[in-house]
């Protein structure tokens, strides 16, 4: 039982690092979503600042085209992030399986010998009815 035990710990403790590395990729994901947002927002901004400042329309073409590059290469990295996500996703499915094998062969040797010591107390139980039986047997054709 104190294998399965340690087996279980072990595999928790996997899984529990699995998860905290699903966690911090998550946090990537939407770091790099809120900072789209923000290039978006930035480029709203300066869309209204050339349409006040027409002097700046010259230059808002090319800011506006990095600002969809940078855009474009963080949707990149989301994609990337997404890909790490499945293939995690995969490794936690088969790490909690694992835990649970042995969560359920612990479960089961735990019944295995409960009904091992109820057998045996049975056993003890019907051999004390026994003997009481036979001795009041005999002493009752004693008399």
């Amino acid at each position: 039982m104190k294998t399965l035990d340690t087996l279980i710990r072990l595999h928790k403790r996997t899984l529990d690092g699995l998860r905290r590395r699903m966690g911090e990729l998550e946090n990537q994901k939407a770091q790099l979503q809120q900072a789209i947002k923000n290039l978006q927002i930035e480029l709203d901004n300066e869309v209204k600042l050339a349409a006040k400042q027409p002097e700046m329309a010259n230059f808002f073409g090319e800011f506006a085209k990095r600002i969809k590059i940078r855009q474009e290469n963080i949707q990149h990295e989301i994609g990337t992030i997404d890909h790490k996500i499945a293939e995690l996703n995969k490794e936690i499915f088969e790490a909690f399986t694992e835990l649970k094998k042995y969560e359920i062969a612990k479960e089961n040797a735990k019944i295995r010998a409960r009904d091992a010591a109820n057998r045996k107390e049975t056993l003890m139980l019907d051999e004390i009815a026994t003997q009481q039986f036979q001795r009041k047997n005999k002493e009752n054709s004693g008399q």
